[in-house]
């Protein structure tokens, strides 16, 4: 993915950065994007969908791109859509992930 290239050169410029969904550092969550997508990580798919709502529309359009890279799916999210569009598309993430979880426990 070329935006990993784009990640991996913004976080050589500082202290090093630990990819993490969690972290207050916009360039740590992007990179933990960027990883699970690249990796193809299923089990980041929750972390991922929870990206889709950042206020910044780099990680939504790197979250959609992993969740597509992971999933096959986009269920109708654009990055640039205006808030109401992708909430109901993050709704829509949000029931694909119940109903996967609730597969898996069957």
């Amino acid at each position: 993915m070329a935006l990993a290239g784009v990640v991996a050169g913004i976080a050589g410029c500082g202290p090093a950065i630990r990819a993490d969904f969690d972290s207050p550092e916009p360039a740590a969550r992007n990179m933990a994007i960027v990883r699970a997508g690249d990796a193809r990580d299923a089990g980041a798919t929750g972390d991922l969908v929870r990206m889709l709502a950042s206020d910044d529309p780099a990680t939504r359009l790197l979250a959609i791109e992993a969740l597509d890279r992971v999933t096959g799916e986009r269920l109708g999210y654009d990055a640039s859509d205006p808030p109401e569009r992708r909430r109901r598309a993050m709704d829509r993430w949000s029931e694909w992930v119940k109903d996967r979880e609730a597969g898996a426990h069957e």
